[in-house]
């Protein structure tokens, strides 16, 4: 079965599901076509990160909020943790 394809900034991309390797909590990918992946949550330790809860790299990714909402990929839960100078919302991601 073929993955479902997105775009993204103009670039097909399928979405992938992955685990920090230190606390098992959500990791979201996507990868593009060139077979290149970017990881669009950020792993930030906190209790809420869980299996189906992620902090999104708004960062590095700006517009990934946007993205999710527009694809009907999770919602936010209206919680931001703060590392450095960058807050970063906490999303369910389904």
């Amino acid at each position: 079965m073929e993955k479902k394809k997105y775009n993204y900034h103009g670039h097909k991309v399928t979405l992938k599901k992955s685990e920090y390797s230190n606390n098992g909590t959500l990791a979201l990918l996507i990868t593009y076509e060139n077979g290149e992946d970017e990881v669009l949550t950020v792993n930030l330790n906190h209790p809420l990160q869980s299996d189906s809860m992620a902090f999104l790299d708004t960062n590095n990714n700006p517009q990934v909020e946007k993205f999710i909402r527009q694809n009907h990929l999770g919602l936010p839960m209206y919680v931001t943790q703060q590392s450095g100078f960058c807050k970063y919302p906490l999303y369910t991601i389904f």
